[in-house]
């Protein structure tokens, strides 16, 4: 930084407490001339009020002073002096709160309160220097926390020093020595839980107010936080009925459409209207309260459902998955599922939904009918007779009307 006036470059302009100027309420200015060398900026002038230019009001000389330094280095460097600059050695909670601040950048205190808060040697990670956080702090961090968590918490922490260092803000990574990576996520299982025997009326059963919120997830396979989030403007009955789910409320940060199946459109129809028989306003919240304010959050509902319906291990995410599986298991092309899912590739989807077992049993009886281990199943075939009212039945048919002994029953039986 260029030599700096014996005042530190900082007055006031005000003319009053003129023996103390540090007693006077007024703020400080700083004034400052650019070297004539200066790359960007030569010989121009920097004249400012330091309290709307950093967003701070110094109470003395001594700290005016410093603020002027750090505002006349951010601004030689074209940076904003009301955010972090590379000299101030930010916390790791300093660091996360301006990289939330990015354009785009969503806020999920749900997964970085848990990260600051985790105690690593003793204190809230949140507390550490972001430049004195180690390889050895990480894999502390990472022992404080569940294996999925934990893999959360160091992919959002690798992403966020990965900017601090594009930024300027901090000179390297934990993450990395050189050109190699030294911390790795560790290795998940991949989650298998769907739906299983009557579970699926158990809950919609138990579920009281859940309910509309839990059957719009198995009709679209959305995220909570996409359904919290959803508003009645994002609803279309036409020219196409559909869910519309603009790039800043997905995930992968890309618009998604969905259709409406006719479960969903009647959940969204009993919906629609306030108590007082009014239909909601485009910016009231779908699965909001009565008058469509938001819900924050499903968690206590979901844990106190599942009590209710005496159901264990099941996370409402697992919903997601569920309406994936049935999709495919219903024969819905996968580069279809993909798109309705929200995912970047198919492959994603593949992997997403390889828990799905409802198919194999029709593949494994096809294959064994193609090597002739078993004989073929005829289809059903319904066609008019001679009077062109009653169907006949196919092979197929008429063995299912086939007793234990192999004596065909009357059609017109009844077989209790």
């Amino acid at each position: 930084m260029p030599r700096q006036s014996e005042t530190g470059n900082v007055r006031k302009l005000c003319a009053c407490a003129r023996g103390n100027r540090s007693a006077c309420a007024h703020p400080w200015y700083v004034h400052f001339k650019a070297p004539k060398d200066h790359a960007t900026r030569p010989n121009e002038h920097f004249r400012k009020n330091l309290d709307l230019l950093t967003g701070r009001h110094a109470t003395n000389l001594r700290d005016a002073q410093a603020e002027a330094r750090r505002a006349i280095v951010a601004w030689l460097d074209g940076r904003d002096p009301k955010l972090l600059q590379p000299s101030d050695r930010p916390t790791l909670a300093q660091l996360v709160e301006q990289y939330q601040r990015r354009p785009g950048a969503s806020t999920d205190k749900y997964l970085t309160g848990p990260i600051l808060k985790t105690v690593v040697q003793g204190r809230p990670f949140g507390t550490w220097i972001a430049d004195a956080i180690t390889r050895e702090a990480l894999d502390g961090f990472r022992k404080q926390r569940p294996l999925v968590a934990g893999n959360r918490g160091l992919a959002y922490l690798r992403a966020l020093f990965n900017w601090a260092v594009a930024d300027g803000l901090l000179s390297r990574s934990p993450f990395r020595v050189g050109d190699v990576a030294v911390v790795r996520l560790g290795r998940e299982t991949a989650r298998t839980r769907r739906l299983q025997g009557d579970e699926e009326e158990r809950l919609l059963l138990a579920a009281q107010g859940l309910r509309p919120l839990m059957i719009a997830a198995l009709e679209t396979g959305c995220r909570v936080g996409e359904l919290l989030s959803l508003q009645w403007q994002q609803v279309r009955f036409s020219p196409r009925a559909e869910l519309f789910l603009p790039a800043q409320k997905t995930k992968a940060k890309k618009d998604r459409r969905l259709p409406l199946s006719s479960a969903l459109r009647a959940v969204l129809e009993a919906r629609r209207n306030d108590p007082a028989g009014e239909p909601l306003p485009p910016d009231a919240f779908v699965f909001g309260d009565g008058v469509g304010r938001q819900r924050r959050s499903v968690r206590t509902a979901w844990r106190l459902t599942c009590q209710r319906a005496k159901i264990v291990g099941l996370h409402f995410h697992d919903l997601r998955r569920e309406a994936g599986s049935r999709w495919m298991d219903a024969g819905v092309p996968l580069a279809t599922i993909q798109r309705w899912l929200g995912h970047h590739n198919i492959s994603q989807t593949s992997t997403y939904l390889a828990a799905s077992l409802g198919g194999d049993a029709d593949e494994m009886r096809a294959f064994e009918e193609r090597i002739g281990r078993v004989e073929p199943l005829q289809q059903i075939a319904i066609s008019p007779d001679a009077n062109g009212s009653q169907p006949t039945r196919s092979g197929f048919e008429a063995n299912e009307q086939t007793n234990n002994d192999g004596v065909g029953l009357d059609p017109g039986s009844v077989v209790h």
